[in-house]
């Protein structure tokens, strides 16, 4: 009984010891050790809402800024690697209906993003089809009228700015 109950405790601590497999996410990088700086120009709007690239393209500077330890410039000349982006739609939905108005709306922005290495002109980064999702609510009184697209708008470029970044840091 006791050799059985030795064994089973060694296996025990041989399982203990060699751990469940898992790895910290977030450790690969598609950024080559190289590169030191990015240039982040204003993205393009191709879309129908005014300014939303500048909304956007400030989020995804300061999400750089605060997270990573690279140089970031507007100007393509002075970074090593190149972050461009291209609003290619935004839409605008109601999806509540109150009294036969819209009080809570869906706002839908479709983005293109590239990231490359400027020596090289290597893809480091991709995607066609970025698509981020936003609701927000109108007050049906007038006294109450608050317009929330705007902050709507800066909560969309958080969160794509967040996802982006993740995603060139974690390298999916």
């Amino acid at each position: 009984m006791t050799s059985l109950l030795k064994w089973l405790l060694t296996l025990l601590l041989i399982a203990a010891l060699a751990g469940c497999g898992y790895h910290i996410s977030g450790k690969a990088t598609a950024i080559p050790e190289s590169i030191d700086s990015i240039a982040v120009p204003t993205f393009v709007n191709r879309s129908v809402k005014y300014r939303l690239e500048q909304r956007l393209t400030a989020a995804v500077v300061d999400e750089l800024i605060a997270r990573t330890r690279y140089r970031v410039t507007p100007d393509p000349s002075q970074a090593k690697a190149l972050l461009t982006g291209e609003v290619l739609d935004f839409t605008s939905t109601p999806v509540v209906l109150a009294g036969g108005a819209g009080s809570t709306y869906l706002v839908i922005v479709r983005m293109r993003v590239e990231l490359r290495d400027q020596k090289t002109r290597k893809l480091l980064f991709e995607n066609q089809n970025f698509v981020f999702r936003e609701e927000f609510e109108i007050s049906q009184q007038a006294t109450q009228f608050f317009p929330e697209e705007g902050p709507a708008l800066d909560r969309l470029s958080m969160d794509f700015s967040r996802s982006l970044v993740s995603t060139i840091l974690e390298s999916f």
